[in-house]
């Protein structure tokens, strides 16, 4: 064995944590979806694992899905959507295409998102912006 020595702590830089991040949130959206297949329980808990150690690290990827939409919000609106179904005036975060992650609570990296509204007209009120 040399003579080298084992660090116990290590750095990991912003863009690594951020890429881990989503990687990691990637792979729940998989779980989830194999959740009833045998494959689902091991991957629930390596997930499970890698959300632990990078909360223990500080680092979280934040879903804003199905959360209502407002101009201020830090994702990147990258399309927005016309539902009927919703009332006048309302826009709601539809799906999430990366994550917005965050260190300690403080934004590292801007998630996009896709948004509805309830009518193209309300995209004017609510600001919504493509």
């Amino acid at each position: 064995m040399d003579s080298m020595t084992i660090p116990t702590e290590l750095t990991m830089d912003a863009d690594d944590a951020c890429a881990l991040s989503l990687e990691c949130w990637r792979l729940s959206l998989i779980a989830e979806l194999l959740k009833d297949s045998t494959q689902g329980p091991g991957l629930r808990h390596a997930v499970r694992r890698i959300t632990e150690t990078l909360k223990g690290m500080g680092i979280e990827a934040v879903d804003f899905v199905g959360r209502p939409y407002d101009a201020g919000m830090v994702p990147e609106v990258v399309d927005v959507r016309e539902d009927q179904g919703l009332p006048e005036g309302r826009a709601i975060i539809d799906e999430t295409i990366a994550p917005t992650v965050t260190w300690r609570g403080l934004v590292i990296k801007p998630g996009q998102i896709i948004v509805k509204c309830s009518s193209l007209r309300s995209q004017e009120h609510t600001k919504v912006v493509e």
